[in-house]
């Protein structure tokens, strides 16, 4: 089969999705199971961005053509896809900006219209409304296959005070904030990316301050909000995924990204506050993850007993051929009561 009916195939699968009044930003072509690995097409709005790997750049004009096919979008950018150099290093607690490769990515090649520069571009998503940066060499500001964990976020946040731990361009955070939790605080390492948040924040109306917005690294975050007994009804974890995961400075031994950190979230988390994690591209079963995630917070945080609450993953517009799924979201609950701070 040749790519321009894989193409078209894959946009006839995403018919639900395309008449959806309420969502016009999502993966339009998943070539890692859709037929040619390389090759990423994702919706925003009347745009495309076409992530491609260097040796697919002369079938780009194939690529558009076959698009046209199914829709003629007004604006198209082709995003090369860049190589973090070896020797980078990458700062314990670092933003999920980091592992987009935006600092070593070759720019955007614009193939059709005039895309905005900046943050201008607005989405929808099911009642949100995101800024992203059609010309941003890493990804546009919007990580299309956290889409469900955005949707759970607003539908439990109870009032609760949220911890958006990484939080990029505060999509997760900004969810939370929408569904009624009052306040989130979001961290991140990058100036830039906190601005986004405020963007997003108002964009949606849901209010922000600079008290909301923490740029410092995520370890000294913790250590900060423990050492001020803080506690949180709700805790966002997504932190970069494979090698770049941080890790603590106790290194200790085969803990990294979500499982070294989760002790010490766990120790702020209120009776019956929730732990949302999202794991990319796992290397392991879930169900082990899973384990060794509550396992870690038994042993770290001992007044913090974890009980799954919700699990869920990147959704149809990110097809996995061998049954598995690039990205699983799994909610907890605190059910013990855990004893002030010391």
């Amino acid at each position: 089969m040749d790519l321009n009916q894989r193409i078209r195939d894959a946009w006839r699968a995403r018919a639900e999705l395309e008449r959806d009044p309420e969502l016009d930003c999502y993966r339009l072509f998943h070539g890692r199971s859709e037929g040619c690995p390389g090759l990423e097409i994702d919706r925003y709005g009347e745009a495309v961005v076409l992530v491609h790997a260097p040796e697919l750049a002369p079938r780009l004009g194939e690529v558009l053509e076959s698009l046209d096919q199914c829709h003629r979008f007004d604006i198209a950018v082709a995003r090369p896809r860049g190589q973090r150099p070896a020797a980078a290093p990458v700062a314990a607690g670092g933003a999920r900006t980091d592992s987009s490769g935006a600092a070593h990515a070759a720019p955007p090649l614009v193939l059709r219209g005039n895309p905005p520069a900046g943050r201008t571009w607005v989405v929808r998503e099911h009642g949100l409304r995101f800024a992203v940066d059609l010309l941003r060499a890493g990804n546009p500001g919007l990580y299309l296959d956290a889409r469900p964990a955005r949707r759970w976020l607003r539908d439990h946040p109870d009032g609760r005070r949220v911890l958006n731990l990484f939080a990029f361009t505060g999509s997760l955070g900004v969810a939370a904030a929408a569904g009624g939790a009052r306040p989130v605080v979001h961290v991140d390492s990058h100036a830039g990316a906190l601005d986004w948040c405020r963007a997003n924040s108002e964009l949606n109306r849901v209010p922000v301050d600079h008290r909301d917005l923490a740029r410092m690294n995520i370890y000294q975050h913790i250590r900060r909000a423990q050492a001020g007994r803080q506690r949180y009804g709700g805790i966002i974890l997504d932190p970069p995924p494979g090698p770049e995961q941080p890790r603590p400075k106790d290194r200790t031994p085969g803990r990294r990204g979500i499982v070294a950190l989760v002790p010490l979230a766990a120790r702020m988390l209120e009776p019956g506050g929730w732990l949302l994690c999202l794991f990319h591209r796992a290397p392991r079963d879930r169900g082990e993850l899973e384990a060794e995630v509550a396992g870690a917070a038994a042993a770290g945080a001992p007044a913090a007993r974890l009980e799954v609450i919700w699990r869920g993953e990147s959704g149809p517009d990110f097809p996995a051929a061998d049954g598995s799924r690039e990205l699983y979201i799994t909610a907890w609950t605190n059910t013990i009561a855990a004893p002030p701070m010391l």
